[in-house]
């Protein structure tokens, strides 16, 4: 793979991402679904505790 393709591949994967998590929002609230925010917290920590667990 070249750079320009996984430079082009990191970007459409960030932009997905925001546009999931956009409307994941949007309906969450649209249903005053507020605990829904919670599992934003638990996604950090699995991703932190994932990422970090390479580096010791």
């Amino acid at each position: 793979m070249t750079e320009n393709f996984i430079r082009h591949m990191v970007a459409f994967c960030g932009s997905l991402i925001v546009l999931l998590a956009y409307f994941s929002g949007y309906v969450s609230s649209a249903h005053g679904w507020w605990w829904t925010g919670l599992g934003v917290i638990v996604i950090y920590v699995a991703i932190h505790k994932l990422l970090g667990s390479g580096s010791h």
